[in-house]
């Protein structure tokens, strides 16, 4: 019986696991003071923002649909590959309920700024790892605004200074600023959750060599190249299709000549 590898073994065994894990503790929160463990799950608006997520990770190549479900596999093999992109998504939602404010007008900034963002980038052309760079950065920022300026600003204090501004806040925006204060805990665990989601990421996105780095970078990039460096990049694709007895089409646009070459100024002669 041959032994599995070490990439099979983390995408059938390890990552499932955790993303199970991120599923479990995403949902925790420890009641302040008390610190009574309770569980929230995820809301509705939650649940979406997941379903875009996975959709820009399958669009952006760091999901292949093909590497977990299709007709060349068996059934128990789409059947783990269901399962793995369930673990996915489950984890992608409890990380959404981990960093988004429980309710108020808080709730509803955040869930706009994600709903932008995710509908966004849906038109905007990514590399695996350039994705997942990206979910980083989105949900490392909810998770420093939610655990380290709102708890701090609205945790409860002795300042008299802090208990005016939280009232004044709270008086402006007729009640709709509240925020749910929890123990540190909280923080601590969902610091943990967001930290092995993205390492999750980074460990299922396919490996990108140096070739492919550098075709991503010329197509998005390629608004900047001069019309003689875009028939040079045409000449050396068609030389490389030649060579691999591919056919391939592709159209040149030329830029207008009048964009291409000064204007000619006139010598005006006045009496």
């Amino acid at each position: 019986m041959p032994k599995p590898k070490a990439k099979e073994l983390f995408s059938y065994v390890i990552a499932p696991l955790l993303f199970l894990t991120i599923a479990l503790i995403g949902g925790m929160r420890f009641a302040s003071g008390s610190n009574d463990l309770r569980f929230f799950a995820p809301q509705l608006v939650a649940v979406i923002l997941a379903a875009f997520v996975i959709i820009l990770l399958v669009r952006g190549g760091l999901v292949e649909l093909k590497q977990y479900v299709g007709e060349h596999f068996g059934i128990l093999d789409n059947a783990s590959g269901v399962l793995r992109l369930a673990t996915l998504y489950f984890a992608t939602a409890q990380i959404f309920n981990a960093v988004t404010p429980e309710k108020g007008l808080l709730n509803f900034c955040f869930n706009l700024f994600y709903f932008l963002i995710f509908c966004n980038n849906l038109f905007v052309v990514f590399n695996p790892l350039r994705l997942a760079k990206s979910l980083a950065i989105v949900f490392g920022a909810s998770f420093a605004l939610k655990y380290l300026i709102l708890a701090d600003l609205f945790a409860p204090s002795e300042s008299w200074a802090k208990y005016i501004l939280q009232k004044l806040m709270q008086t402006t925006t007729l009640g709709a600023l509240d925020y749910e204060v929890f123990a540190p805990a909280t923080g601590y665990l969902a610091f943990a959750a967001l930290a092995l989601y993205i390492v999750g990421l980074y460990a299922i996105a396919p490996r990108v060599d140096r070739s492919e780095e550098l075709l991503y970078d010329l197509f998005v990039e390629r608004y900047r190249l001069t019309p003689v460096e875009r028939r040079r990049l045409l000449a050396a694709v068609a030389e490389s299709a030649a060579q691999q007895d591919e056919v391939i089409e592709a159209e040149l646009l030329d830029e207008p000549e009048a964009k291409a070459r000064p204007l000619e100024k006139e010598n005006l002669h006045h009496p």
